[in-house]
């Protein structure tokens, strides 16, 4: 690959990306070779070539003429095999507030025949969540949809994803929030020792004599409070069954603010 040098300008910027399957090669102009993707060339057996598109960040190593040499920085996973050089005019500076935090526009996001007509609701929702949910500072603008679950027809329901890795989640928002003004907060977190209480009954109702349930609080109790602003309580308890005999459980119970949403019991081995 050829490398910034003295007849290129370093730049050392940050862009985001206009249109998608764009692609990367190995030196500024179409003359040169398209960089391959190893990885998924192995995978499917034939060349595979590195593209970017509006869903990734990159950084601007330097540019020649009207070419630049970048690599992806979100997600960082692409970091490694996304980098090279692509037509500067594929770029475009983020655009932010007075504050310096990002404001996200239509060319953010990708939009098919359901969510086209609420591109200005949508657009507005996902930035009313990036700066109102506290949970949700790494968010991804293209993952926003409609669901398919919740809302009505003069009312529906978008999403947005947050967070990486294990600690993404979906922060949701309706048409009527959005129209409404309404803050789309992170969700609180229901009371610790509440939900180790109603953990606790869900055991007790569930088991076959409940005098005899006990409980364990302390050395086999964990509470996960999750950025979707549900817990998860796990724990054992022990109770004697049908013939009198003490057996030991495992419990698990996912609760949200309003109470239990599910538990499951398994008998302890």
């Amino acid at each position: 690959m050829i490398e910034c040098g003295s007849s290129s300008t370093k730049t050392g910027k940050t862009y985001k990306v206009n249109g998608s399957d764009i692609n990367v090669r190995s030196g500024p102009g179409t003359n040169h070779d398209r960089i391959i993707n190893q990885k998924a060339s192995s995978i499917f057996k034939k060349n595979i070539y590195v593209t970017i598109d509006n869903t990734v960040t990159v950084y601007e190593e330097c540019t020649q003429g009207e070419w630049s040499k970048v690599r992806v920085t979100d997600p960082d996973w692409l970091s490694n095999s996304h980098r090279g050089w692509v037509l500067s005019k594929f770029l475009r500076k983020k655009q932010t507030d007075a504050a310096g935090k990002e404001i996200f526009t239509e060319k953010d996001f990708i939009w098919d025949n359901n969510t086209s007509p609420y591109k200005e609701i949508i657009v507005a929702g996902v930035n009313k969540v990036y700066r109102e949910n506290a949970r949700c500072k790494d968010i991804d603008p293209s993952s926003a949809y409609i669901s398919g679950s919740k809302g009505t027809k003069d009312n529906p329901v978008f999403f947005v994803t947050c967070g990486k890795g294990s600690n993404a989640f979906n922060a949701f928002f309706s048409k009527a929030d959005v129209e409404k003004d309404k803050r789309l907060t992170e969700k609180k977190h229901i009371d610790k020792s509440q939900a180790v209480d109603l953990c606790e009954a869900y055991a007790k109702q569930h088991a076959t004599h409940p005098s005899t349930v006990d409980f364990s609080r302390i050395m086999d109790l964990a509470i996960t409070e999750h950025p979707n602003g549900r817990t998860r309580v796990t724990s054992t308890f022990t109770a004697k069954n049908s013939f009198n005999l003490e057996v030991k459980f495992n419990i698990s119970c996912l609760l949200e603010d309003s109470g239990l949403i599910e538990a499951n019991i398994i008998e302890s081995k």
